[in-house]
Parts: structure tokens; sequence; C-alpha cells
């Protein structure tokens, strides 16, 4: 009877609206374990998009299965560690990071990363919402229409419930989502030619160092999108939370749904290309277990793209447009909806790959900045921040480096990328690395002596005034 008391107490509490926006979240509010982050993280990384950012790694870029596997491995890792370590940003300030972003960045340098997480949140609605149509289409054979307005409701749902019906949703799908796609990863790993070996044709003037740089540089950008929201997910939780312990879950829970999803589409792809959910039905999976795949698809994105509604929404907020977090939810449906109703009637598959790539070229330089002024700015002084900080001007030189060796084909390839294909997928590297080189100089430059008993940056429970942001 306690038992059954307490789970329905637990559903009772997590299917409340959540009321709070980007407010510090109080200390009697707190609670929720480190456990929470790695179904959370488990659960959105097994996924569509996580299986086509695998098949990208045989069936375009050529390598072998097994080389594949090693490069998805790295480049899940490397995002893995994004998620796991801004994971621990959100239970010591009580907030998400792109409030905490408005020290080194100032108050209205902040404001630019903002909107772009706003935008990048539309994006990738957009392109769930997308996949989980073809396969919510496929399963029932009704119109895209349909299919479309059954998955962007249901999204903008749970993200209008808020974070903790947002938790008990990926808690349960962490169990659902393995039992289905047991079947399909059984079927495509027996199936597939796990014994190729590189395809020379394929990588082009890339050649292999680049095929296989370039995969790690996909699968990273992938997680590293998401670790712009990953304070949004533990801000509830207490404030002795221990980092490494919240830093394993997060870590573990991304990496191990990103290697599994996506080795198994490297797999698919030494059979064929997939382009779409619908293709894995006629060309893969025989009609049985393909419309059990086709349930697990369109139930993965939408579990996974409310993460994109409901963190795109708290990006507006921090923006500093004046409206309550559900109506912000509704702007990140819209304009997603928006965008994925365009896209469905055409072929989403020709920008996806631009479309990671381009997110890690911007994500990374920031992320370098959060870290380093956590763990080497001075304490923050007394009243408001700058309008524009040091960590503004780190950002933006981060991302100048990399101008050299972006290469989105069809949109801009920098000179050295233009030159030699093989540099393009360093561009995010060289941003983080330049950008963390310079705040790290210009902070300790500025470094000043602290009175011995004040506090340091990481012990401060907000790091930034938070009143003028409206919840």
């Amino acid at each position: 009877m306690a038992q059954h008391g307490r789970i329905t107490r637990t559903i009772r509490a997590a299917t409340e609206v959540e009321t709070s926006g980007v407010e510090p979240i109080p200390e009697s509010q707190r609670t929720g374990g480190t456990g929470a982050s790695f179904t959370l993280w488990f659960s959105s990384n097994v996924q569509f998009s996580s299986l086509s950012s695998g098949l990208l790694a045989t069936a375009a870029f050529g390598l072998g299965w097994l080389q594949a596997l090693v490069a998805i491995t790295l480049g899940s890792a490397i995002g893995a560690a994004a998620i796991g370590i801004m994971s621990t940003f959100g239970p010591r300030a009580g907030i998400g990071l792109l409030v905490q972003s408005r020290i080194p960045l100032g108050r209205y340098g902040s404001a630019v990363p903002s909107v772009l997480v706003f935008f990048k949140a539309c994006a990738w609605f957009a392109v769930n919402s997308v996949l989980g149509s073809f396969a919510l289409q496929s399963l029932l054979g009704t119109g895209f229409g349909l299919a479309f307005s059954i998955v962007t409701v249901s999204q903008v749902v749970i993200a209008l419930l808020g974070y903790g019906f947002i938790h008990l949703v990926q808690k349960a799908m962490a169990i659902v989502l393995p039992l289905l796609f047991i079947g399909v990863s059984i079927y495509g790993f027996a199936k597939s030619h796990l014994d190729s070996t590189f395809d020379a044709h394929k990588a082009g003037p890339l050649g292999f160092a680049g095929a296989f740089a370039l995969t790690v540089a996909v699968q990273a950008a992938r997680s590293l999108s998401f670790s712009s929201y990953s304070a949004d997910y533990t801000r509830y939780m207490p404030r002795d939370t221990p980092p490494a312990r919240l830093f394993r879950n997060a870590f573990g829970g991304a990496l191990l749904g990103s290697v599994w999803i996506a080795s198994l589409g490297a797999a698919i792809g030494t059979l064929t290309f997939v382009g779409t959910p619908t293709d894995l039905v006629n060309n893969v999976l025989p009609p049985a277990l393909g419309a059990l795949t086709m349930l697990a698809l369109g139930i993965s994105t939408i579990t996974s793209s409310c993460l994109d509604c409901y963190s795109g929404a708290m990006a507006w907020l921090v923006v500093g447009v004046k409206m309550a977090r559900w109506q912000a939810v509704l702007v990140v449906g819209a304009i997603g909806s928006a965008i994925g109703w365009a896209a469905g009637q055409g072929d989403y598959w020709e920008s996806f790959q631009n479309f990671l790539i381009l997110l890690g070229n911007w994500i990374a330089p920031w992320i370098a900045v959060m870290l380093v002024h956590r763990y080497f700015a001075p304490a923050p002084a007394d009243g408001k921040p700058p309008r524009f900080g040091a960590g503004f001007v780190s950002w933006l030189l981060g991302i100048a480096a990399a101008i050299p060796f972006m290469s989105q084909p069809g949109v801009f390839t920098g000179p050295l990328a233009d030159h030699h294909p093989a540099l393009g997928p360093y561009a995010a590297a060289v941003a983080f690395t330049t950008a963390g080189l310079i705040h790290l100089l210009l902070v300790r430059t500025t470094r000043t002596r602290r009175p011995v008993n004040s506090p340091s940056p990481t012990d401060s429970p907000t790091d930034s005034p938070t009143e003028e942001i409206p919840a």
C-alpha cells in the first residue's frame, strides 16, 4: 500500500503543470535523484536521428562498420561528456545554463546564444516532427497531415506539463523503447555486413581520415546540441547533489543510447541508404517487424522532441520576452510545426548533415566559455553583469577561428576546407579550443585576489542577477 501511495503521489505531482520559468528554483522545491538524468538522456538518444547520424558513417562517408563503430563511440563520448558536465551546472545554481551565461557573456551578449538555442530548438522540433510523422503515417496508413498533427500536439502537451512530466515520461521510455527496438536491432545487425571495409569512392576527397573525423564530428554535434539544455533538467535537483554521480548518470545514459542506435544505423547503412523511417520497411525490414519499428520510432521522436519544445521555450524567456512559460512552449511548437510542415512536403535529408555540423560550430565555443568561467573565473563582483562580457568576445573569436575550416556544402565552405576537405570536420574543435584559450587568458588577466572567506564562483547559488528575467 505504501509503495502504491508513493507511486500515485509521484504521478500526481508530475502531471501538474509546471509554474516556474527561468527564475532560480527555491531549495524547498528541490527534489529528485541523479538516476533521472540517466533515463532522460538514454531515452532521448534512442530515436531515428541517432540512427540517421550513424547511417551517414557507412552509407554516405564510406567507412566500414567496425571503423564507423569506433568513430561513433568517440563522437558519442565527446557529446555525452558535454551533456554530463553541463548537467552539473543545474543543481549548484537552480537555473539553466543560458541564465548562468549572463556573467561571462554579459546581459546583452548572452541573448545572442539564447536566440540561437531558441531557433535550434525550433529546427530540431521540426526535424523530429517530420521523422515521427513519417513513422506514424507508415504505421497507421494515414495521410501526412493527420500523422503530423498527432506528433506535434503530443510533443507540445508533454512540454506544457513541464519538468516533472518530462522526467516521468523519459523514465517510462527507458523501459519501453529498448523493448521496442530490440527486434530491429537483432535483425539489423544479423542481416548487415559487419565485415564491410572502407569505400574510397563514397568518401571521395575526404579520404579515410576525413571520413572518420567527419563521423566523429557529426555524432558529437548531435549530443552537443542537447548539452545546451542539460541544466534545464537538473535545476530542480537538491543543491548538494553529488556532481560526480550526476555526471556519470547523464554521461552513461547519453553514451549508451547514442552508441547503440547510431551503430545500428551504421550497420543498416552497409545494406542501403535509409532516407526516412518508411524506407526501413520498404528496403530493410519484414512487414511485421517493420510495424513494431514504426511504433518505436514514432514514440521515440515524440519523447525526444518534447525536450526541444521545453528548452526552446526556456531560451525564449532568457532572451527577455515577457510571457509565461506555457505561452513560450506554444511559440516553439507553432514555429517548429510550420518549419516541419514545409520540410515534410519535400526531402528533409539533404540538410541533415549540414544542420548537425553547423550546430557544433557555435555550441562548442560557447561550452568552452562556460567551462572556463566555472573553473577559472574570479568570484563575480557585486552588481549587474556588463552588457557584453569577456566571454562574448571569446565566443565570437572562437567562431571566427573556425570559419576557414567550416564545410557546409551548398551553404558555405571555408578556404581551408575547400582546398583540404579532410580538415572540414575539425571546425568545432578549433572553435572550442580557441574560445577556451582566449577566455582563459582574459579571465586570468582580470583575476583579482579574493578575500579568504569569500565564496568561489561555483559556490554562488545563481551566479547572476535573474530578477529581470520573466518567468
